[in-house]
């Protein structure tokens, strides 16, 4: 089978028409597909189980601003800290997540993950629709399946 740039270039267009003809394409992709639709299709905190898998998709989630995903993969009685300081744990810890995290569509940019058992370290460039940008620094514990601890590390 033919891929789109192949059959472009056997029908001799001038190099700004493929470009043009790929960039058509993309956009009535984005148009049949777009981003929420894909988002939908993505893993929720039922579908995956290794402690990495589950923090991968808290932040592929958190990209999409997906609440209720972001939400799904928490345990009840989860808790937030800054750094050593004191934690936040259920309701104070889920009205944290709303207004810190998915009010302001905060994202990890250039997620980088590292596991040890049910730790999972993400590093990274923090920031939201606010303004605020910093080096992340996260530590997750996972506990069947769930986020049971984000620790904010500097």
């Amino acid at each position: 089978m033919m891929n789109l740039g192949c059959w472009l270039k056997k029908k001799r267009l001038h190099k700004s028409a493929r470009f043009f003809a790929s960039a058509l394409l993309l956009c009535v992709a984005s148009t049949l597909f777009p981003p929420k639709l894909m988002a939908q299709n993505a893993p929720s905190a039922a579908q995956v189980s290794e402690p990495a898998a589950v923090v991968r998709a808290l932040i592929e989630a958190m990209h999409a601003n997906d609440s209720e995903r972001i939400r799904s993969f928490f345990a009840a009685n989860a808790s937030q800290a800054y750094g050593g300081g004191p934690s936040k744990s259920g309701p104070a810890f889920f009205a944290w997540l709303n207004s810190d995290i998915i009010e302001r569509k905060g994202v990890v940019d250039d997620p980088q993950f590292s596991a040890n058992g049910s730790e999972v370290i993400v590093r990274g460039q923090f920031r939201n629709n606010r303004g605020y940008r910093s080096a992340a620094n996260f530590r997750f514990l996972v506990e069947n399946s769930r986020i049971v601890s984000w620790q904010m590390r500097y």
